[in-house]
């Protein structure tokens, strides 16, 4: 399920065609196929169980897999939008974005995601949560004490691929981006800038970490057979990327997640994980040859 409100008129339909013909192909080489629908033309109700209205279909009348994301840059929208993300869970489908025990949002807050990676040891970036309207400056004395004067990132708590994300170079440039977040109506937070040569994503399912994708700039490279040691000679503190990798995993109680690395002069950190195959990207066929090998397995 798509949001065709949060993208600039066709920018859903270039992604959808950059994306779908892989994502497609590694659905069909296990049995499924895999469609599109915009979220304005599903209707969320309860009769006798859950359903989920499409053009006069029920789509949860048989067992289907579905990926749906409880967010967006409109509040009501993202209010409609856990009413599927919730309607999907209560039925006997499977909800992709939900491969995990632990609670929904640590899927998609970031603020969440860092904090629980500190409890376990894991080296995140410091994390500022932004208050609400005209409270929005108040941030600003802890951002000076805590993470100096700048650069920073700024950047919604919740929201995906990178959108309105921010370097900000000084504190008073981060004064001023405040004021204008401020009035955007969703949550957005404060960290350190912290230099890096390239980031990872990690792809973790079952417990076994299938892949990694080295990402600069300009290029990225996928290096696979992961469990055989295939990049243990690419990446500095492989090791304890690996490690902590699983350790966030069985946390989490998660089956299937991806989890991004930055990698930093004084060595890797964890920048965030997400869950479903908005993260698991089929560019890469043993990418996604195991993500729809795990919805197999979580079918049977």
């Amino acid at each position: 399920m798509y949001r065709p409100d949060d993208f600039l008129p066709g920018f859903a339909d270039r992604v959808l065609k950059r994306e779908s013909p892989a994502l497609a192909g590694a659905a069909e080489r296990a049995g499924f196929a895999v469609r599109f629908i915009p979220v304005d033309e599903l209707i969320p109700a309860s009769a006798d169980r859950p359903r989920l209205w499409y053009q006069g279909q029920d789509l949860l009348s048989t067992r289907q897999c579905f990926q749906v994301d409880d967010f967006s840059w409109d509040p009501q929208t993202s209010h409609f939008l856990k009413a599927i993300y919730r309607t999907v869970q209560e039925s006997d489908s499977l909800l992709l974005n939900r491969s995990m025990d632990g609670p929904d949002y640590l899927a998609t807050d970031k603020l969440a995601i860092a904090q629980r990676a500190a409890t376990l040891g894991i080296p995140t970036p410091a994390s500022l949560a932004v208050p609400f309207g005209r409270h929005a400056r108040s941030v600003l004395p802890l951002v000076e004490a805590h993470l100096g004067q700048g650069p920073y990132i700024l950047k919604p708590r919740e929201m995906g691929m990178g959108f309105a994300v921010q370097k900000i170079e000084t504190f008073q440039q981060l004064s001023s981006a405040i004021d204008m977040v401020a009035q955007a109506g969703i949550g957005y937070l404060v960290q350190p800038y912290l230099p890096h040569s390239a980031d990872v994503r990690v792809y973790v399912t079952e417990g076994t970490i299938i892949a990694a994708l080295h990402r600069t700039a300009g290029k990225g490279a996928y290096m696979t057979n992961v469990s055989q040691g295939g990049v243990s000679s690419a990446l500095p503190g492989w090791k304890d990327v690996e490690e902590q990798c699983l350790t966030v995993a069985r946390n989490l109680r998660a089956s299937c997640l991806s989890v991004d690395w930055l990698l930093t002069d004084s060595g890797p950190v964890l920048d965030e994980w997400s869950t479903g195959f908005g993260s698991f990207p089929s560019r890469e066929p043993k990418v996604g040859d195991a993500f729809f090998s795990w919805i197999l397995s979580k079918l049977s």
